[in-house]
C-alpha cells in the first residue's frame, strides 16, 4: 500500500477493483462511477464544470443553459476526465447521454446528433437507457388529470409531443389503446414502445404511429428535433431531475472538417439554443475533443462570433506532473491489492522510479500520457501494460 491515496481505493469491492483493471489494462476508461477510485489531478478543471456557480452544472441546475469544450491532446485522460463529469452530474440528480462520433459532420446532420442523445440517456439509477425509462415514470407518477397542467407549465399544446403523451398515459390508464383507423389494439407496453421508438428517431409501424396521434407514415426528422429534445428535458425537469447533460466525445484522433458544411451553423444554433429563454434551459453541452484540430476548425469556418464563444467556453485540460504520474501508478497499484485480496509494497520511491522509466522511454515527463504510461510503461512496441508491471509482485 502506498501513501494517504490508497484510503480511496480501499472502500471499493474486490469485482470493482478488477473491473477498472481490466478497462485501463485494454486502454478503456472506468465506468463513471468508478472514475473517482483511479482519477488524479484536474481539480481546477472539475471545480469549473461542477463547482462554479456561475456556469457549468451549478448554473444549468439554477436554470441556465451551458456549452463548453473539454480539449485535450490525444491520450491526455479526456475520457477519464468526461466521465468524472458524467459521476458528478448523477451525483447532482442529472440525466445524461454520453455518445461518441466519428467525425464532426455528425453534428451537422440535426436528425443524427438529436438521435445521438436520445438514444443514450441514461438515468441516476441506471435502470435502462434511451427514452423508455422516461416514459415509463412519467406514465407511473403523472395521472391523466395531471397531464392537463403539466402540459400547460412546460408548453406542450400545439406540439405533437401533448397527443404522444396523452396517448400514452390513456394506454397505461387502461392497459390498452385500441386504434380505430387500424382497428386494432395495443396493449399499454406496446404503446408505450411505439412512443419510445418514435421519441428516438426510429422507424416504427404505421398503426404504431396512429396509436401515438400521428397521421400516415411519419418520422422525427421531418419535424423540428430540437423541439422535441427541451420537450423531454421539460419532462425530466417534471419528474424531479435537476438538468440535462449531454457528453460528446470524438472517438477518433483525427477528425474531419468541411467548412462549407451545416457543422458551423449547428454549433451556432446549440450556442444560441442554450442562451436564449424558453429553450434549452437546464442542460449542458460537452463536446469532447483535441485541442489543435479544434482550434484551427473553428478558426477556418470564420464566423466571429462563433470563434468568440467557443474561445469563451474553452477548457483546455493541463498536463499531469511528475506527481501526479506517481499517485496514478499508486491507485493502480493499491487496486491491484484488492483484487488479489494480498498485500504487495510499493514504496513512493518505487512508483517514482516507473514514472521516469515511462518518462525516458517515451522522451521525458513533457511527452509521458496517461494512456502511454498505462498502456506503455516500458516503451512503444513492448507488449506490458503497467498492470502486467506492478501485477510482477504478486507472482
Amino acid at each position: 500500500m502506498t501513501g494517504s491515496d490508497a484510503g480511496d481505493a480501499l472502500q471499493i469491492g474486490q469485482d470493482t477493483a478488477i473491473d477498472i483493471l481490466t478497462r485501463i489494462q485494454q486502454g478503456v476508461p472506468p465506468k463513471p462511477e468508478h472514475v473517482k477510485h483511479i482519477r488524479v489531478g484536474r481539480e481546477a478543471e472539475e471545480r469549473r464544470l461542477c463547482d462554479k456557480p456561475t456556469e457549468g452544472l451549478q448554473s444549468v441546475q439554477r436554470g441556465s443553459g451551458q456549452i463548453f469544450f473539454v480539449l485535450g491532446d490525444f491520450g491526455y485522460g479526456k475520457s477519464f476526465f468526461i466521465n468524472l463529469i458524467a459521476d458528478r452530474a448523477t451525483d447532482m440528480g442529472f440525466i445524461r447521454s454520453e455518445f461518441d462520433i466519428q467525425d464532426l459532420e455528425a453534428i451537422s446532420d440535426k436528425g443524427e446528433l438529436y438521435r445521438g442523445i436520445v438514444q443514450n440517456i441514461r438515468y441516476p439509477d441506471e435502470n435502462g437507457t434511451g427514452v423508455t425509462p422516461l416514459l415509463r415514470q412519467f406514465c407511473e407518477e403523472v395521472s391523466r388529470s395531471e397531464f392537463e397542467q403539466v402540459a400547460t407549465q412546460y408548453g406542450f399544446y400545439g406540439h405533437s409531443i401533448y397527443s404522444i403523451l396523452r396517448n400514452l398515459l390513456d394506454a397505461w390508464a387502461n392497459g390498452k389503446l385500441h386504434v380505430e383507423r387500424d382497428d386494432v389494439t395495443l396493449d399499454r407496453v406496446d404503446v408505450l414502445n411505439a412512443a419510445s421508438g418514435y421519441l428516438q428517431g426510429e422507424n416504427i409501424a404505421l398503426e404504431e404511429l396512429h396509436a401515438i396521434g400521428k397521421v400516415g407514415f411519419d418520422s422525427i426528422t421531418k419535424e423540428n428535433e430540437y423541439n422535441y429534445l427541451r420537450h423531454l428535458r421539460s419532462l425530466a425537469l417534471e419528474l424531479g431531475y435537476n438538468g440535462f447533460t449531454i457528453l460528446i466525445d470524438e472517438a477518433a484522433e483525427q477528425l474531419e472538417w468541411n467548412p462549407e458544411s451545416a457543422t458551423t451553423q449547428r454549433l451556432i444554433d446549440l450556442y444560441n439554443k442554450c442562451y436564449q429563454k424558453g429553450q434549452f434551459e437546464h442542460m449542458m453541452f460537452v463536446f469532447v475533443g483535441n485541442q489543435e484540430k479544434w482550434d484551427s476548425l473553428i478558426d477556418e469556418a470564420g464566423h466571429q462570433a462563433l470563434q468568440d464563444r467557443y474561445r469563451a467556453a474553452k477548457l483546455v485540460l493541463s498536463n499531469f506532473t511528475e506527481e501526479d504520474y506517481v499517485t496514478l501508478v499508486s491507485k493502480v497499484a493499491n487496486l491491484l491489492e484488492i483484487a488479489y485480496g494480498e498485500s504487495a509494497t510499493l514504496t513512493d520511491d518505487e512508483a517514482r522510479n516507473i514514472v521516469m522509466n515511462a518518462a525516458d522511454h517515451h522522451g521525458g515527463i513533457s511527452n509521458l500520457s496517461p494512456r502511454r504510461l498505462l498502456l506503455t510503461p516500458t516503451g512503444q512496441g513492448e507488449q506490458q501494460t503497467l498492470v502486467d508491471v506492478l501485477e510482477s509482485r504478486f507472482e
